[in-house]
Formats: C-alpha cells, sequence, structure tokens
C-alpha cells in the first residue's frame, strides 16, 4: 500500500498540470473551480457623537504598563477571549502578576517531526474503516457542519480504491484531514505509547500535500476551502489554535474571492448540488471563523451586511440529489447562533471608539438575541435530562459560553468591588457596596450560564460522548470554571462547588488521557486554586457583603432548591482537582425546565424599551440607574 500512495501522490503531481477544469467528479474526484468575483472592500462606519466611549470594565482608559518583550512575540490577547479574561481574574487576587500570551504552551510543533518522506506516510486505511472514521466525523462535527457530500465523496473513494482513477493532491489533502478527524474523534482511551493524539499522521500529511500547492491562492476552488475549514478543526484539537486562526482566515479570502459570501446569479453554471454545497461550506467556515475568533478574542472577518447567499436548503433538489444533504435545520441554527457571536465580538468587545453606546446597552441587545434565539428552538434541539444527542450538546455549550462572555464582565467588577485583593491595596476603594438588583441578577446569569454547561459536561461525561481530544469541549469546561472559582468566591454554596469539582475532574480527565488544550487549561486553573487557597490562608478573601435591595424572587424552575439550605456554607475548595468520591454521582436533575435567563428581573430588563433607559431609568431613582452608577465609575477606571 505504501508503494501505491507514493504512486498515486507522484503521478497526482504529474498530472495536475495537465488537468481540465471540465473533467467530471468520475473522471477526477477534484470540484470545478468557480469564476473569481471580486471582493467588495468594507469601508470604515461613520462614528456619531455618541460613539465616542464603550463603557466597559475590561477596557482600561489608562494604557498598561509596557511589559519588557520576550525573544518570542507573545501575541495579541483580545478581551473577549477566556485567555484574557484569566489574566483579569489572576490580576485581581495578585498584582504583581505578568499577563500570560493567548496561544497554548503545549502544542503540536510540526518542525518537531519534519517533511514525511511520500514513502513514509501514512498508508490509505481498510475501506470499511475508512467509511467508519467518516461515520465518526459526521457524528461529532457533520451532523451540523457538513463536511462532505455524503454520495459524491463515497463514490469517490471507492473509485480510488479500485484504482479507477489517479485522485488530485487536494482531494488526498481532504481525505487525509478527514482520516485525522475521524481517528480522533474515535479513540477515547489516551494518546497511546507514542505519546501523540490519534490521527496526527494523516494531519501531518495534509498540511504537507497542501503546502506543495504552489498556486493554492492564485486558483481558488471549493475544495480548497473545504480542506482549509478541515485542518483549522483539526489544528484546534492539536491545540495550534493561532494555525487554525490563520487557516480559517485564508479560507474566507479565498471563499470571498469566489464570491461565495454572495447570492449567486440567476445565470450560474452551476447544478443544484455544486450551489448549496457552496452554500453550505461558506456557512460552516462562517460559523467557525465567528467560534474561532471568539476562542481568540479576535475581530470578525466578515460583516453581516457584506453577506446576502442564501441560508442552507433542499429548496430546488431531486429526491436522489437531497440525499447529499443532511436536514439545513440544524445547521441554520448554528449559523444564527454565530451571527450573535459576532455581535458580541463587535458590541460588547469592540475598540471603544468604534462601538454604538454604553456597555448596558449592549449587555440589553444581546442577551435579548440569545432568548429570542433560545425560545425559537425546536424540541429536538433541546437539552434532556439524559441521552442529549452529542450536536445538541456542543450546540447548548456554546450558547451557554456567548451568555457568559456577555455577562462576565459584570461579574468580574462584582468580585473586584467585594475583595481588596492583590499584594497592594486600593487607596481609591469607595466604602459604599450598594449593589442594584439588575447587577446581581446579571452576575447570576453569568453562573447559571457555567452551572448549566456543568451539567451538559457531566451528562456528556456519563453518555461517554465527551470528546477526548476534543478543543471545545476542554475550552467550555475552563471558561465554566473560571466563573464558577469566582463564585465559589464571592458566595460560598455546596450546589456551585458541585458543579466546580464536576468540571475540574472532567477537565483533568481530559489531561491526562493526552487532551492537548486541556493541559494549559488546567495549568491556569491551577494557578488560579493556589493564589485563592493563598488568600485564604491569610485571611484576605474576608471580603466585606454587598448591601442589596429587597431579595429577587427566583422561580422555582430558575433557582435549586438546595440553595436556601446551603448558601451560608463555608467556602469549599473542589479546585484541588483530585477526583474525589461521589463527583458524579448527582443526577442532572429537571435540566429541561431550566431558563438561565429565566429570572424575572431579567425578563423585565430585556423587555423594556431601550429609548426609554436615556429618558427615565437612568435619570430617576430606578434599578438602572443604579446599575449605571455603579459600572460607568469603574468603566472609567478613574
Amino acid at each position: 500500500m505504501f508503494s501505491y500512495l507514493k504512486k498515486l501522490e507522484e503521478d497526482s503531481r504529474r498530472l495536475q498540470a495537465i488537468t481540465t477544469h471540465n473533467q467530471t467528479p468520475e473522471t477526477n474526484p477534484t470540484f470545478t473551480p468557480f469564476a473569481d468575483q471580486e471582493t467588495q472592500i468594507d469601508a470604515p462606519p461613520s462614528l456619531s457623537k455618541e460613539e465616542s466611549n464603550l463603557f466597559n470594565p475590561l477596557f482600561d482608559r489608562q494604557p498598561e504598563k509596557p511589559i519588557h518583550e520576550r525573544s518570542s512575540e507573545p501575541g495579541f490577547i483580545g478581551e473577549a477571549s477566556c485567555a484574557a479574561f484569566s489574566n483579569r481574574l489572576v490580576s485581581c487576587l495578585d498584582d504583581t502578576y505578568t499577563p500570560s500570551t493567548a496561544g497554548l504552551s503545549n502544542y503540536h510543533r510540526m518542525n518537531t517531526y519534519g517533511r514525511l518522506p511520500v514513502d513514509q506516510g501514512p498508508e490509505f486505511p481498510e475501506r470499511m474503516h475508512v467509511k467508519l472514521l467518516l461515520n465518526v466525523a459526521r457524528r461529532f462535527i457533520g451532523n451540523y457542519h457538513p463536511l462532505f457530500l455524503k454520495v459524491t465523496f463515497m463514490k469517490e473513494i471507492d473509485a480510488v480504491y479500485r484504482r479507477e482513477v489517479v485522485p488530485s493532491a487536494l482531494w488526498l489533502c481532504k481525505f487525509y484531514a478527514l482520516m485525522a478527524l475521524g481517528e480522533i474523534y474515535t479513540h477515547r482511551r489516551g494518546v497511546g505509547d507514542n505519546n501523540r493524539v490519534p490521527g496526527t499522521n494523516y494531519y501531518v500529511r495534509s498540511v504537507n500535500l497542501l503546502q506543495e500547492n504552489q498556486d493554492l491562492y492564485e486558483e481558488p476552488s471549493l475544495m480548497q476551502v473545504e480542506v482549509l475549514t478541515l485542518l483549522a478543526w483539526a489544528s484546534n484539537i492539536l491545540g495550534r489554535i493561532r494555525t487554525a486562526y490563520c487557516y480559517s482566515g485564508i479560507a474566507m479570502r479565498l471563499a470571498q474571492s469566489l464570491g461565495m459570501h454572495r447570492s449567486a446569479s440567476r445565470h450560474t453554471t452551476l447544478t443544484p448540488v455544486e450551489r448549496e454545497s457552496r452554500r453550505r461550506t461558506w456557512w460552516v467556515l462562517y460559523f467557525f471563523d465567528r467560534f474561532s475568533a471568539s476562542k481568540l478574542g479576535q475581530p470578525i472577518t466578515v460583516r453581516d451586511d457584506d453577506i446576502d447567499v442564501e441560508m442552507p436548503s433542499m429548496d430546488g433538489l431531486t429526491k436522489d440529489e437531497m440525499a447529499e444533504f443532511l436536514d439545513p435545520q440544524n445547521l441554520i441554527t448554528n449559523i444564527k447562533l454565530a451571527k450573535i457571536i459576532g455581535n458580541i465580538l463587535t458590541h460588547i468587545y469592540g475598540i471603544p471608539k468604534a462601538t454604538n453606546g454604553l456597555y448596558i446597552h449592549q449587555v440589553h441587545g444581546i442577551l435579548k438575541q440569545l432568548r429570542e434565539w433560545h425560545d425559537e428552538l425546536q424540541p429536538e434541539l433541546r437539552v434532556k435530562e439524559r441521552g442529549t444527542p452529542r450536536p445538541v450538546a456542543s450546540l447548548h455549550l456554546a450558547y451557554n459560553q456567548c451568555i457568559i462572555q456577555t455577562t462576565r464582565p459584570v461579574l468580574l467588577h462584582l468580585f473586584k468591588t467585594q475583595f481588596q485583593l492583590g499584594s497592594k491595596v486600593r487607596e481609591d476603594a469607595s466604602p459604599r457596596q450598594n449593589v442594584s438588583s439588575i447587577t446581581l441578577a446579571l452576575a447570576e446569569s453569568c453562573v447559571n450560564a457555567a452551572q448549566a454547561s456543568s451539567r451538559i459536561v457531566e451528562g456528556l461525561f456519563l453518555d461517554g460522548s465527551i470528546a477526548t481530544f476534543g478543543f471545545w469541549d476542554a475550552h467550555h469546561i475552563f471558561s465554566a470554571a473560571m466563573i464558577l472559582i469566582m463564585s465559589a468566591v464571592m458566595k460560598p454554596t455546596a450546589v456551585n462547588s458541585d458543579h466546580l469539582e464536576t468540571l475540574l475532574s472532567v477537565l483533568r480527565s481530559l489531561k491526562n488521557e493526552g487532551n492537548i488544550p486541556a493541559v494549559d487549561f488546567c495549568e491556569r486553573l491551577s494557578d488560579i486554586q493556589a493564589r485563592v487557597l493563598n488568600l485564604r490562608a491569610t485571611g484576605r478573601l474576608d471580603g466585606m457583603s454587598f448591601d442589596r435591595p429587597p431579595p429577587i424572587i427566583h422561580t422555582p424552575s430558575s433557582m435549586p432548591k438546595e440553595v436556601p439550605q446551603v448558601q451560608d456554607q463555608p467556602f469549599q475548595t473542589p479546585m484541588s482537582m483530585e477526583n474525589g468520591s461521589g463527583v458524579y454521582e448527582s443526577a442532572i436533575v429537571g435540566y429541561e425546565n431550566v431558563d438561565i435567563l429565566g429570572n424575572p428581573l431579567i425578563g423585565s430588563f430585556l423587555d423594556g424599551n431601550q429609548v426609554q433607559w436615556l429618558d427615565v431609568l437612568f435619570t430617576e431613582d430606578g434599578t438602572l440607574r443604579e446599575f449605571a452608577s455603579e459600572i460607568e465609575e469603574p468603566f472609567l477606571f478613574r
């Protein structure tokens, strides 16, 4: 098989120069490149007088103290990223802390192994094993993010295995990338004796073949966009998160040069399958690019105003053509969430001079969009007590993360206000600790979202559906764990501690199995744990309590019954990352009834007319006026 593989790749490179664009898939598995269309140049938005400042507590008005650059550039850390938030959190605990970088310290380094000679590359797996790996990849990713045309791609594989066609180098890139993802999601028992993530060899082979395509950018094609998207997905898993971001960025440029972001012309020569494949490939890339930018705190690549391509649909397809695709509704649901993610990056975490209005206005708009998105979910797309489908769990972990990203600046503000931590004592600290109900409700929504993620993670772990080497699962665990650590310090409860211990135990399990991103996340959480325990040992966590208005009335579905009995218990320290007995014994009780944004006060806040705030609520003695007064001062950092 080695010699056959070598012959395939040599023949592919030799014949690539003479292949024509009018060959059919039966004679050449590559897709026909489409004519380039001019991309639109984004003009910078004009700013009104009101667009002068964004009052977000994560943005300091004073520049940070200069940090001596190391020999290796640390890279930019956007405020929307969890890495930046963890830096903010640790800085609250220790004024002398030096912020960490955005990338992962532990990742698969390509230069360690170099390029493998052609005759030493990974062997073609058995044909039936290929189909199994493809099905696994579809289960974890493809149900919501189509990876290939089901019927056509399997026919192409059969033709290659029967040696009826010589595959192109780009087709082999796609094949190896899919095999890498299939191997990654198939194995659940660690990295093995070679201490490498399963599928790494396939990933390396795909990357090497891609780099040999010298005309990658001058001759863009749909398959190139597909390959880069697949490699970006696999790169995240191998800890190469910046590489993943770059791959998706290149794919975005190629897709735009093909006009994939624009509605197809009425006079197009594309077949219905080609047209629908282009649409779905674009929207999968759109989701991944928004998601990847969110994790790194980077701005969005393309504005929604510049996109008018239709949503995925089965319209105009015959029964045989429909067999190539899955029901588009799941993908559409992800697309709508990706649009909200873009709004979070732009409106919550955008550069202050380039954003609209006050932070409270942006929070209102984003949470309202998230509530509408959640209310429109079909029953089959909602979390169940047990047996939640893997794609549905991923969807809700992303939804919870959106709520966390939107509201955690408020929680961080309360955390900093409640405790005078770090090595330096703040002399300008205000003695007033009155906190409005809306502020507490927003902070509690952040904690509720983290607890909801803990329930989902617990369910995945019990069902054996957790992605052992997955990047997204590990990242969502890390994000939720930071929120629950803050909550455990501010208001210790047994319920919160159980949720936190569950997350940390699962994350440590992933780390021990060889999950690369989990290594870095565990190190960050352990660092936070050590600083919290040190401050508690010295008595510096005995912070003042807030004087709050009349307590918020919680509905039975929004407040666990255990909370009133345990809210006064002392702070527990589940951050030890030790596997205690009984961690997974608690059942996911009534999760179907959980509504993260179900707090009546949050409902009133979201149902209010934003225009009225400036005229009434910010000028009267209402809750929003309290919120404005207590938040704007820290936002200004005077």
